[in-house]
């Protein structure tokens, strides 16, 4: 999503999201083609009372410095998932990480999928 007034959009939303029960709300930091920048979360945060995860770009030490600091509650970490099944030891071992191929998202088959090579933590 494009706007242009990202902030005061996502606070307005925030805010009249909280009349709702919802589950989460997931946020997505920025768009799909970087035309967009600037801190969404903190607005966001501050107005939404409810579970926030963030999402898009997201390293393991950011991902954990932001939700130990309250900034968010999770984080959901798609693209760097689907080239690391094995994301969470990776993190752990703080290992390089594959590089998503995009052009293999959402294709038959296992390429894209099942051929990223394994962390070897030896």
């Amino acid at each position: 999503m494009i706007d242009s007034d990202p902030a005061g959009l996502y606070t307005w939303l925030a805010a009249r999201l909280n009349d709702y029960r919802l589950a989460y709300l997931h946020v997505m930091r920025g768009d799909l083609y970087q035309k967009q920048s600037g801190d969404v979360m903190t607005p966001i945060r501050q107005h939404y009372k409810g579970v926030l995860i963030g999402n898009m770009g997201y390293t393991g030490a950011e991902a954990d410095s932001d939700i130990a600091a309250g900034k968010i509650d999770a984080v959901a970490f798609g693209t760097s998932f689907l080239a690391n099944p094995d994301l969470p030891a990776r993190f752990k071992a703080d290992a390089a990480l594959n590089r998503p191929r995009p052009a293999t998202f959402y294709t038959f088959g296992p390429e894209g999928y099942t051929d990223y090579p394994a962390f070897n933590p030896s």
